[in-house]
């Protein structure tokens, strides 16, 4: 059913020297961390996780879905921590049926995106999803809108002007992206919900239609977090 727009949360940009300090209410903090392989910190990262995180960092075959792994986990762990009071690898994540890790007590709440170039770590007092794409030419984005979005995003997308279609198809896919990672959905609902594409326009969930999205209201915001990238928060209500 159609929705009324929710007001878009406080995204607040996190430097990584500043790894404490609990986020408002209306707030999504945020850290941008540009990806080495490997990063030049593995070894304290790496300090961070549990015995098991350490288990399947080693199943990797591939290093740099490794190096990202453990970036993300190692940094959310260090960040979680400074906010509990406890060391890193004793912060207590726990995974959902869906597999979406999350913090045992729901006291806070945190999401992980990470293209090859960049990750970004979230964190909120209430269920969070992040999601970041290089903006570049795709070779089929015609085909990727009919296989993935809405009816209604479809024609939406239909009627953008040219020049706007690869920013809009961005901005649209990062939105749906924040919104099923916080709800802790699968990309088969993807098809589910209608956000708004012209990325003129504030970014907003405008028709839900699946009962876990449809129950709660869905805050977004959208923006550049480093040049030539389009990212996306959603923050559940």
């Amino acid at each position: 059913m159609p929705s009324a727009p929710v007001p878009g949360p406080r995204v607040v940009h996190v430097p990584l020297t500043d790894l404490g300090g609990r986020p408002g209410v209306e707030e999504v903090r945020v850290w941008v961390v540009k990806l080495e392989y490997p990063p030049a910190n593995e070894a304290s990262l790496l300090a961070c996780l549990t015995a098991e995180e350490h288990d399947r960092a080693a199943r990797y075959k591939v290093a740099r879905p490794r190096h990202q792994f453990v970036t993300g986990r190692g940094l959310i762990r260090q960040i979680l921590g400074a906010c509990l009071g406890v060391r890193p690898a004793e912060v207590p994540i726990t995974y959902t049926g869906a597999g979406k890790p999350v913090l045992d007590g729901g006291e806070l709440h945190f999401n992980v995106t990470h293209t090859d170039a960049v990750a970004l770590l979230a964190l909120a007092t209430r269920p969070v999803g992040i999601d970041t794409e290089q903006v570049r030419d795709l070779a089929n984005p015609d085909g990727l809108v009919q296989r993935f979005f809405s009816p209604a995003e479809r024609e939406a997308y239909r009627n953008l002007p040219p020049q706007l279609k690869r920013a809009g198809f961005f901005h649209g896919w990062t939105c749906k992206e924040a919104v099923i990672k916080a709800a802790g959905l699968s990309v088969t609902c993807l098809e589910s919900f209608d956000v708004e594409l012209d990325p003129a326009r504030p970014p907003a969930v405008i028709a839900a239609r699946h009962a876990e999205l449809a129950d709660r209201r869905w805050g977004l915001a959208a923006w550049e977090p480093v040049p030539g990238f389009a990212a996306a928060v959603a923050l559940g209500e």
